[in-house]
């Protein structure tokens, strides 16, 4: 499979033959892969529209414009201040694409809004509970104040997805984190979201504009959702999530529009009162990765067709290009 999809990926960066193309871009020194396995989907269930995506990493030069009809920066967030160098490079191609009418999805400006601190007040804004995150510029003299939070709380990074987190259950905790290892520390709030089963479950909403779809569910014997070690499969809950729609689907697009991305993810709980609590939210999700070929997962594979499905539909639509659409299937 993975020679397949090496040899995909090359189909795409060198395909050239649709009057009409996305544009995408990626950074070769870092998520180089992304959405591969997006593309590998779209060649084995809508080969048709192989041709329409145009694959370059950053810098690139396009002198003919004409050809393209949507513009897809597949980067880093967020990018201004983690990549200011490929930031450049994006805000000039953005600039082109505004001067020929190229559509864009998810503006390299607006990624700054991931930003944990800023994610997460912009999401208040919409009537969601997130979890207080508190900027950490001095540890030294947070060690003193603990900016306002009370103990429970952990540390974790700003600006970095999947970073490593440090529970602090009380401030002689402090002492033993290694804040000189960190881009921006900031300190979250710990919410507890165990369910009476005494389980801890992570829903993953998506939206494509104004469609959103159900993702993967996660269910840990961990606070930590993410740690597969304390996973728990609970397979027909799961498929009973992910088959139909999010009930949180209203609110969820507020907060989206709220941050301004047009194409995210994002992750919640429910607390002990079943109130929804947002975690944080993601510009660039992995729906699909290498990590999901266990056995084990095949029964998701119906909620990563329909997820791929309604992604590409939605780049088809904002590029204005019509293409006959499969419905949803199983590799």
């Amino acid at each position: 499979m993975y020679n397949q999809l090496r040899q995909t990926i090359r189909d795409f960066v060198n395909n050239v033959r649709h009057p009409k193309r996305i544009l995408v871009v990626r950074q070769s020194d870092h998520q180089s892969t992304y959405n591969d396995y997006f593309l590998y989907w779209i060649s084995q269930k809508v080969p048709e529209a192989t041709q329409l995506f145009e694959l370059h990493y950053l810098p690139c030069e396009i002198t003919n414009w004409d050809r393209y009809a949507l513009f897809l920066p597949w980067l880093q967030d967020p990018l201004k201040e983690r990549f200011p160098h490929i930031y450049q490079y994006a805000k000039q191609l953005e600039v082109q694409c505004q001067e020929h009418n190229v559509s864009i999805i998810n503006p390299v400006d607006v990624l700054s809004n991931s930003i944990k601190s800023v994610a997460a007040k912009l999401i208040r804004s919409a009537g969601i509970r997130t979890a207080q995150t508190v900027p950490i510029p001095d540890p030294e003299a947070f060690k003193h104040t603990l900016g306002g939070l009370s103990t429970p709380f952990f540390i974790r990074e700003d600006w970095v997805h999947g970073s490593k987190t440090f529970f602090v259950q009380n401030p002689e905790d402090l002492q033993n984190i290694p804040f000189e290892k960190f881009i921006a520390p900031i300190a979250v709030e710990f919410i507890d979201t165990k369910s009476e089963d005494g389980l801890y479950r992570k829903y993953r909403y998506f939206a494509f504009g104004d469609e959103g779809i159900p993702g993967p569910l996660m269910l840990s014997q961990s606070w930590e959702v993410r740690d597969n070690k304390h996973r728990v499969l609970k397979i027909a809950e799961e498929i009973d999530y992910f088959s139909g729609e999010d009930p949180n689907h209203q609110i969820l697009q507020q907060a989206r529009k709220a941050l301004g991305f047009d194409s995210m993810a994002f992750d919640y709980s429910y607390d002990s009162q079943g109130n929804i609590v947002v975690w944080e939210p993601n510009p660039f999700p992995v729906i699909w990765g290498s990590t999901d070929n266990d056995l084990r997962m095949k029964y998701q594979l119906p909620a990563m067709d329909r997820l791929y499905t309604a992604l590409l539909k939605f780049y088809l639509q904002r590029a204005n290009i019509s293409i006959k659409m499969p419905t949803h299937a199983s590799l």
